[in-house]
């Protein structure tokens, strides 16, 4: 990991790829001390877990009808 910027974080992965992480100036209290905030946090499962399930079929909702929810 590299900490010559204070609002910058870099890495690179396990497989080579490099993540940056930028925090944007601020004045909240919290975010004072840039990235020497942070903590390193282990991860708590890796890969993608389940797909979600599909959605139902449903038939498309004509135009006119959509429009009229808006004017509630």
């Amino acid at each position: 990991m590299q900490a010559s910027d204070p609002t910058k974080l870099e890495t690179t992965l396990p497989d080579g790829r490099r993540m940056t992480l930028s925090l944007p100036a601020t004045d909240a209290a919290w975010a004072a001390d840039g990235i020497k905030g942070l903590r390193t946090v282990a991860p708590t499962h890796t890969g993608r877990g389940e797909e979600p399930p599909a959605l139902p079929a449903q038939p498309a909702m004509p135009l006119e009808v959509a429009l009229l929810g808006l004017g509630a």
